[in-house]
Protein backbone atom coordinates (compact mmCIF):
# COMPACT_ATOMS: atom_id res chain seq x y z
CA UNK A 1 0.00 0.00 0.00
CA UNK A 2 1.47 3.98 -1.33
CA UNK A 3 1.81 5.95 1.67
CA UNK A 4 -0.07 9.30 1.05
CA UNK A 5 1.53 12.61 1.06
CA UNK A 6 1.12 14.82 3.75
CA UNK A 7 -1.22 16.75 1.56
CA UNK A 8 -3.42 13.93 0.30
CA UNK A 9 -6.38 13.58 2.29
CA UNK A 10 -6.62 9.76 2.96
CA UNK A 11 -9.97 7.98 2.16
CA UNK A 12 -11.70 4.82 4.14
CA UNK A 13 -12.45 1.85 1.62
CA UNK A 14 -15.48 2.40 -0.20
CA UNK A 15 -17.93 -0.41 0.81
CA UNK A 16 -20.81 -2.16 -1.40
CA UNK A 17 -23.14 -3.88 0.13
CA UNK A 18 -26.92 -4.39 -0.29
CA UNK A 19 -29.29 -2.03 1.14
CA UNK A 20 -31.93 -5.19 1.27
CA UNK A 21 -30.23 -7.70 2.55
CA UNK A 22 -29.09 -5.62 5.76
CA UNK A 23 -33.04 -4.55 5.98
CA UNK A 24 -33.34 -8.48 5.80
CA UNK A 25 -31.04 -9.71 8.30
CA UNK A 26 -32.20 -6.88 10.62
CA UNK A 27 -35.79 -7.99 10.46
CA UNK A 28 -34.75 -11.66 10.57
CA UNK A 29 -32.64 -11.41 13.97
CA UNK A 30 -35.17 -9.31 15.43
CA UNK A 31 -38.20 -12.19 14.50
CA UNK A 32 -35.60 -14.98 15.69
CA UNK A 33 -34.74 -13.29 18.52
CA UNK A 34 -38.37 -12.56 19.58
CA UNK A 35 -39.45 -15.55 18.89
CA UNK A 36 -37.04 -17.99 20.86
CA UNK A 37 -36.49 -15.36 23.74
CA UNK A 38 -40.85 -16.15 23.82
CA UNK A 39 -39.68 -19.58 23.96
CA UNK A 40 -37.03 -19.45 26.43
CA UNK A 41 -39.15 -17.15 28.58
CA UNK A 42 -42.72 -18.96 28.52
CA UNK A 43 -41.61 -21.95 27.39
CA UNK A 44 -42.06 -25.19 29.31
CA UNK A 45 -40.22 -28.50 29.43
CA UNK A 46 -37.89 -28.48 25.91
CA UNK A 47 -39.15 -25.78 24.46
CA UNK A 48 -36.47 -23.42 26.26
CA UNK A 49 -33.71 -25.48 25.32
CA UNK A 50 -35.38 -25.73 21.59
CA UNK A 51 -35.32 -21.69 21.48
CA UNK A 52 -31.64 -21.68 23.04
CA UNK A 53 -30.82 -24.32 20.44
CA UNK A 54 -32.81 -22.64 17.28
CA UNK A 55 -31.19 -19.35 18.04
CA UNK A 56 -27.59 -20.52 18.32
CA UNK A 57 -28.23 -22.32 14.63
CA UNK A 58 -30.18 -19.50 12.95
CA UNK A 59 -28.30 -16.38 14.56
CA UNK A 60 -24.87 -17.12 13.16
CA UNK A 61 -26.33 -17.71 9.59
CA UNK A 62 -28.31 -14.88 9.68
CA UNK A 63 -24.98 -12.83 9.84
CA UNK A 64 -23.48 -14.85 7.55
CA UNK A 65 -25.70 -14.10 5.11
CA UNK A 66 -27.54 -11.43 5.30
CA UNK A 67 -25.02 -8.60 7.32
CA UNK A 68 -21.42 -9.88 6.81
CA UNK A 69 -20.97 -9.96 2.60
CA UNK A 70 -19.48 -6.74 1.34
CA UNK A 71 -16.83 -5.30 -1.01
CA UNK A 72 -14.50 -3.25 0.33
CA UNK A 73 -12.70 -1.04 -2.62
CA UNK A 74 -9.70 1.60 -2.44
CA UNK A 75 -7.12 2.73 -4.94
CA UNK A 76 -4.74 -0.37 -4.15
CA UNK A 77 -6.82 -3.42 -3.76
CA UNK A 78 -10.30 -4.94 -3.62
CA UNK A 79 -11.15 -6.85 -0.86
CA UNK A 80 -14.14 -9.76 -0.82
CA UNK A 81 -16.20 -10.25 2.24
CA UNK A 82 -18.12 -13.15 1.18
CA UNK A 83 -20.21 -15.46 4.02
CA UNK A 84 -17.38 -17.78 4.89
CA UNK A 85 -14.08 -16.27 3.51
CA UNK A 86 -12.23 -13.20 2.68
CA UNK A 87 -10.25 -12.63 -0.67
CA UNK A 88 -7.80 -9.80 -0.93
CA UNK A 89 -7.01 -8.91 -4.73
CA UNK A 90 -4.57 -6.60 -5.35
CA UNK A 91 -6.38 -4.23 -8.47
CA UNK A 92 -2.96 -4.86 -10.86
CA UNK A 93 -4.44 -9.01 -10.52
CA UNK A 94 -8.09 -8.40 -11.47
CA UNK A 95 -8.45 -8.86 -14.45
CA UNK A 96 -12.61 -7.91 -14.69
CA UNK A 97 -15.24 -7.38 -12.95
CA UNK A 98 -18.62 -8.22 -14.45
CA UNK A 99 -22.45 -8.62 -13.72
CA UNK A 100 -24.35 -11.87 -15.24
CA UNK A 101 -26.98 -13.71 -13.46
CA UNK A 102 -24.41 -12.59 -10.27
CA UNK A 103 -21.40 -9.70 -9.54
CA UNK A 104 -18.17 -11.86 -10.15
CA UNK A 105 -14.33 -10.59 -10.04
CA UNK A 106 -12.05 -12.36 -12.80
CA UNK A 107 -7.90 -12.70 -10.79
CA UNK A 108 -5.54 -14.90 -12.11
CA UNK A 109 -7.69 -17.30 -13.46
CA UNK A 110 -10.14 -17.62 -10.64
CA UNK A 111 -13.46 -16.62 -10.58
CA UNK A 112 -14.74 -15.47 -7.11
CA UNK A 113 -18.62 -14.69 -6.50
CA UNK A 114 -19.60 -10.99 -4.88
CA UNK A 115 -22.56 -11.90 -2.80
CA UNK A 116 -23.15 -8.49 -1.29
CA UNK A 117 -23.62 -6.65 -4.99
CA UNK A 118 -26.91 -7.63 -6.14
CA UNK A 119 -27.76 -8.11 -9.78
CA UNK A 120 -31.26 -7.30 -10.63
CA UNK A 121 -32.28 -8.58 -14.46
CA UNK A 122 -35.44 -6.19 -13.80
CA UNK A 123 -33.27 -3.43 -13.10
CA UNK A 124 -31.97 -4.20 -16.30
CA UNK A 125 -34.60 -4.20 -18.36
CA UNK A 126 -36.13 -1.18 -16.73
CA UNK A 127 -32.86 0.77 -18.17
CA UNK A 128 -33.35 -1.04 -21.41
CA UNK A 129 -36.72 0.23 -21.54
CA UNK A 130 -35.58 3.68 -20.72
CA UNK A 131 -32.44 3.45 -23.07
CA UNK A 132 -35.40 2.51 -26.10
CA UNK A 133 -37.49 5.43 -24.96
CA UNK A 134 -35.30 7.87 -25.08
CA UNK A 135 -34.07 7.01 -28.51
CA UNK A 136 -37.27 6.78 -29.80
CA UNK A 137 -38.63 10.52 -28.79
CA UNK A 138 -35.35 11.49 -29.93
CA UNK A 139 -35.07 10.01 -33.68
CA UNK A 140 -32.41 8.14 -33.22
CA UNK A 141 -31.52 4.90 -33.68
CA UNK A 142 -31.19 2.89 -30.53
CA UNK A 143 -27.87 3.54 -28.35
CA UNK A 144 -26.80 6.56 -30.97
CA UNK A 145 -25.25 10.04 -28.77
CA UNK A 146 -28.07 12.38 -28.02
CA UNK A 147 -25.67 15.24 -26.98
CA UNK A 148 -24.53 17.17 -23.88
CA UNK A 149 -27.52 15.41 -21.87
CA UNK A 150 -25.91 12.39 -22.69
CA UNK A 151 -22.29 12.74 -20.90
CA UNK A 152 -23.96 10.67 -18.18
CA UNK A 153 -23.64 8.03 -20.48
CA UNK A 154 -26.59 5.59 -21.32
CA UNK A 155 -28.93 4.68 -17.90
CA UNK A 156 -27.67 1.78 -16.61
CA UNK A 157 -28.64 -1.09 -13.49
CA UNK A 158 -27.07 -0.59 -10.49
CA UNK A 159 -25.04 -3.93 -10.93
CA UNK A 160 -23.88 -2.98 -14.20
CA UNK A 161 -22.43 0.37 -12.87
Amino acid sequence: MTTPSPHEPVYADRVYRSPMAVVTGVLLLALIGWLCGDAVVRGGGTARWAGLAVALFAVPLTVAFTLRPAVFANDDRMRVRNPFRVITLPWASVDAVRAGYSAEVLAEGSKYQLWSVPVSLRDRKKAGRKLSRRDALSGKGLGADTGPADAAGPPRAAADQ
